[in-house]
């Protein structure tokens, strides 16, 4: 899809505005140690959960939980794209070329996947948890701590305050 992103600007009205576009919006140091789990630590289940340090601050009555899903289910949909994996393959990262073995490239193309998750609110608190495998879950940090922010900071941006989070 060609996003059209001078008229996207003026535009509140679209179903989802995506926070993680793509599987490369992380901290590069996030594929590093992805890179690093896929190698050593593969099959290990393992469960997080992120969840709002500053309880004065009620994020679950903020955003609507349906709207921090539906981002969440996009990053999970997303995949790898070719471009974006010849890029990792092709570029000089800390005066290495080639920092991403091509087993490592081939996964991510080809098996890739982001872990189930679950979200919840109690007492105007947002929990996410999230748990699968190490590779599965590690790289939902950024995404859903992005998310949440976003997410936070989306009924402000809106022309009209009184509308809707899940009608834009």
């Amino acid at each position: 899809m060609i996003v059209n992103f001078a008229r996207r600007a003026h535009n509140h009205n679209w179903e989802l505005d995506p926070v993680t576009r793509s599987l490369l919006d992380t901290d590069f140091y996030k594929l590093l140690m992805l890179q690093f789990i896929w190698k050593h630590f593969p099959k290990t289940e393992v469960s997080f959960a992120l969840s709002n340090r500053a309880s004065s601050v009620r994020l679950a009555d903020m955003v609507p939980l349906e709207e921090i899903e539906a981002q969440m289910e996009h990053a999970r949909r997303l995949r790898f794209r070719r471009s974006e994996l010849v890029w990792l393959a092709g570029n000089t990262f800390y005066g290495r070329r080639g920092i991403f073995t091509p087993e490592f490239l081939t996964w991510l193309e080809e098996d890739f996947r982001l872990s189930d998750y679950e979200i919840s609110a109690k007492d105007g608190q947002l929990r996410m948890q999230f748990t699968g495998t190490w590779p599965e879950t590690t790289m939902w940090e950024l995404y859903a701590r992005r998310t949440s922010a976003r997410a936070t900071r989306r009924p402000a941006e809106s022309p009209n305050p009184t509308q809707s989070s899940s009608t834009r």
